[in-house]
């Protein structure tokens, strides 16, 4: 509220009027006024004998600062203008006019300071508890077209730069494979609640060593030296590559995947899940997932999800502890993971293989 009145506003005892300038917001000269409080208002006694009176709250007060002309911002669009800081000090603090929190913060030190401890503790808390967390909530908002969009961009920039090659597997071999992986599924999973998989079988770098991959859409890759390693009787796939393309399936079915690659890409992944538009996930998808890893809480998860599988389907366990023993005798120095594509460091093989033959760690 506003207004000229003739009227002057009672002043406190000992708080005498502040001179300052004061511009109306229509013209550019100014035209000096005397500041005083009354009660819960601002009062600006005008040279011609009038009163504007504001009330307090509708008053942007300024802040602090060493030097400097203090400005007064009006709700009608004036300004008041003190070049002298220090008179205007005395006089806020006659009248109680407390600076804000953030001010009183700014001008302490200790306050500072406790505010950037503060600080790196939740930026801390945030990426150790608070981003894995939305990302394990904001998967399931990510849409197949979108999964499946990430497992293309990924396929398409490993073969450009030729880590997949076609495999040299004899024929029907990819066919017996996808064959087994649904009749595992199928006997895990409920139809409705069955992880979208497609398997595929290339030849990898030999660097790369027996190995297989999931990505978040639920592309499973195997190399070609992992079924060498393991090979079946006949046309029988060994229970160890079964337990393999298990585990894989239970990174899909955990969104492992997804939830590294939102994690790594948080604000891309919020800005996407607000707006569907993923096209800046999409874009940062290849390089996040090929440089990233599992943790180990993850392979657990994905263990167990694969013992689960094998049991419900009747395949043999125990096949994945011959496939840590041929890992052992391949790389008898194993100590830890090979180079890989999506995998971080697992728990050590002995644990594996002891769940596996066990069912315990």
């Amino acid at each position: 509220m506003s207004g000229s009145e003739p009227d002057a506003p009672a002043q406190a005892a000992g708080a005498a009027p502040l001179h300052a300038q004061w511009y109306d917001g229509q013209h550019a000269r100014s035209q000096e006024v005397e500041l005083s409080i009354a009660g819960d208002e601002l009062c600006l006694a005008l040279p011609a004998g009038g009163m504007r009176r504001y009330a307090r709250r509708s008053v942007t007060w300024p802040e602090r600062t060493r030097h400097g002309v203090r400005q007064l911002l009006l709700p009608d669009g004036g300004v008041v203008a003190l070049n002298d800081s220090a008179a205007w000090e005395a006089w806020a603090r006659r009248h109680g006019l407390a600076e804000p929190l953030a001010v009183r913060w700014a001008a302490s030190w200790r306050a500072t300071l406790w505010a950037t401890v503060g600080l790196v503790l939740v930026l801390a808390g945030a990426g150790v508890w608070g981003v894995p967390w939305v990302a394990e909530r904001s998967a399931s908002l990510v849409p197949q077209a979108a999964r499946a969009h990430i497992d293309r961009l990924v396929l398409t920039q490993l073969r450009g730069q030729g880590w997949l090659q076609p495999s040299q597997m004899p024929p029907g071999t990819i066919e017996r494979l996808r064959g087994a992986l649904d009749e595992m599924l199928a006997a895990a999973y409920p139809a409705d609640k069955r992880p979208k998989v497609q398997l595929d079988l290339h030849r990898l770098p030999s660097w790369a060593g027996p190995n297989a991959f999931a990505l978040p859409g639920g592309q499973i890759v195997l190399s070609d030296a992992l079924l060498a390693m393991l090979p079946g009787e006949g046309d029988r796939i060994h229970p160890g590559v079964l337990g393999v393309l298990a585990h894989e399936v239970g990174h899909v079915h955990g969104e492992h995947g997804l939830r590294n690659l939102l994690a790594s890409s948080g604000t891309a992944a919020l800005l996407g899940w607000w707006i569907g538009d993923y096209s800046s996930l999409l874009a940062a998808a290849p390089a996040v997932l090929i440089r990233s890893g599992y943790s180990r809480a993850f392979e657990r998860e994905a263990d167990d999800e694969a013992l689960r599988i094998m049991r419900a389907a009747n395949v043999d366990p125990r096949g994945m502890v011959a496939f840590f023993s041929a890992l052992k005798r391949r790389y008898p120095d194993r100590g830890q993971d090979l180079p890989s594509f999506g995998l971080a460091t697992h728990p050590p093989d002995d644990e594996r293989a002891r769940l596996f033959e066990t069912g315990t760690r």
